[in-house]
């Protein structure tokens, strides 16, 4: 299994490992269940795609580097006209459909599946969502998103004048 995989479940068990989070979850139905604590629906999602044999794809890495994010997807085999890439509001979007199958040859193994894929990525700062660019070299899908700078914006704030009167 992935290393990351397992790192990021160690990080989410670790909330859950106190005494008194397991006293109040297990507690009979009887008590007073307003004050019973259950698994938020996001980490449970983290839970179930964790333990899911589904295959992430396509892999992505996602970094900041000279104020800009970089992600980087795997998608071995395809062309760039396979994908198409998507912004809606703070998440990217990577569609596409790779297809492996040959009508015309006879196959004694076939790991390798036809699919179509779509993977969604939260943008984790604000981007100017003008000058995002892309590359795609030796399956390698780089998409590059300038960091928006909004500097140190000031705002005037004026005071009224009191005259004295109501």
């Amino acid at each position: 299994m992935d290393m990351q995989k397992w790192t990021e479940l160690i990080k989410l068990s670790s909330q859950y490992q106190d005494l008194d989070f397991w006293k109040e979850f297990c507690a009979p139905e009887s008590s007073d269940l307003s004050k019973k604590r259950f698994i938020p629906s996001l980490e449970q999602e983290k839970i179930n795609a964790f333990l899911s044999t589904k295959e992430v794809y396509p892999r992505c890495d996602m970094y900041e580097a000279g104020g800009r994010i970089i992600i980087e997807a795997e998608v071995p085999g395809l062309e760039k006209d396979d994908i198409k890439v998507s912004l809606i509001h703070h998440d990217l979007v990577i569609k596409g459909k790779c297809s492996s199958f040959q009508n015309h040859f006879r196959y004694f193994l076939k790991e390798r599946p036809s699919r179509t894929f779509e993977k969604k990525l939260t943008i984790p700062l604000p981007i100017d969502k003008n000058s995002i660019e892309t590359s795609f070299t030796h399956g390698i899908l780089s998409i590059i998103l300038p960091i928006r700078d909004n500097g140190d914006e000031k705002v005037p704030i004026y005071m009224k004048k009191n005259d004295g009167t109501s």
